[in-house]
Parts: structure tokens; sequence; C-alpha cells
């Protein structure tokens, strides 16, 4: 997508989007906070924890496919060229008012750590027995990378838009039961 697009849509002048966002790829990095602060507050709504945490992470992307098609692989194209994960942006108080009416307590202007979710998520689900405890917890974190860019990327390879099938037959690899 072009800059010109997305400013029109936005109804802002690149002026103006440049003082937010010092290239346009920042704007997937923004969006991508917006999503981990959606999903922090469904956790603090309706606590989820172990793999079903996972799975609704998941989830959530295979649902947003379909609603912002694209997005997630313009995404992994862009971290796959700064070779890193990105810093996620603070959200102001401003912002959090205005994205989040009447939920602003349930927002942290810090950004969560996806890797540090994944790595309670796969403790929880040690715990539960549901992933073996003989596997390191850094590996399996690493896996859960993997798997939430990886199995996006392989279904939209095969030209499916059965998203979560494809997470979760790559989740259903490192569970004890296989399910």
């Amino acid at each position: 997508m072009k800059l010109e697009e997305i400013c029109e849509k936005a109804e802002v002048s690149k002026v103006t989007f440049f003082k937010f966002f010092p290239q346009k790829e920042d704007l997937l990095i923004y969006f991508m906070r917006l999503w981990l602060a959606n999903r922090m507050i469904e956790f603090k709504l309706q606590p989820t924890r172990g793999i079903a945490a996972i799975r609704h992470l998941f989830r959530s992307v295979a649902d947003n496919a379909g609603e912002k098609p694209g997005l997630m692989l313009s995404l992994i194209g862009y971290l796959s060229e700064v070779n890193m994960h990105p810093n996620m942006p603070v959200l102001s108080d401003a912002e959090i008012q205005i994205l989040y009416p009447g939920k602003e307590e349930l927002v942290d202007a810090e950004a969560p750590n996806l890797g540090e979710l994944f790595h309670r998520f796969i403790e929880e689900a040690k715990e539960d027995g549901d992933i073996s405890g003989s596997v390191p917890t850094d590996d399996l974190v690493k896996a859960m990378f993997t798997i939430f860019y990886g199995a996006y990327l392989t279904a939209h390879l095969y030209n499916s838009d059965r998203f979560m099938e494809f997470y979760d037959l790559h989740l259903k690899l490192i569970l004890t039961n296989g399910a």
C-alpha cells in the first residue's frame, strides 16, 4: 500500500503522518501494539491461562486475517527485513482515552512483551500438564514465535484462509497429549 493511499484513507496529510510515524512501516508496529493492548484487555476481563491463552492469541490473529487481509504478511515481511522484533511504542494517556473509552484502567501505557507472555503461558501449560516439562521454556518461547508468524505464513502459502487450523496443527506438535 502506498503512503498516499494510507493518508487518504486516514484523512491526514503526509506531514501529519510523519509527525506520528517516522516511516510507513512504523504503522505496522503501532497496529501490533494496539492488537496486544486489546488482547491484554481481554485477558483482564476474562482471565485465561496456559494453552487456552496461547490459542486465544492465535485465534485473534486468525480472526483478524479476514478483517485486515495482508496486514500480518506485511508485518512478517517488515520484521524479516529489519531482522528484529519491534520495540512497541508507549501509549499516551490521550491515546488510551481515545482508543479505549471506559476501559482506560485496563490498558497499560507500556506494551506487554510478547515473549514474556509466551513464557508465562508456557509455564502455566507445563503446570497444567499440557506441555512436557522436559523441553526448556526458552526453546518453547522460540517455537511460539515460529508458530505465531510461521503458521500464518504457511497458511497463506497454501492459499488457505483457515489460519486457525494451521495454528492448531503446529501447536499440536508441542502438546504432551497431541490434541
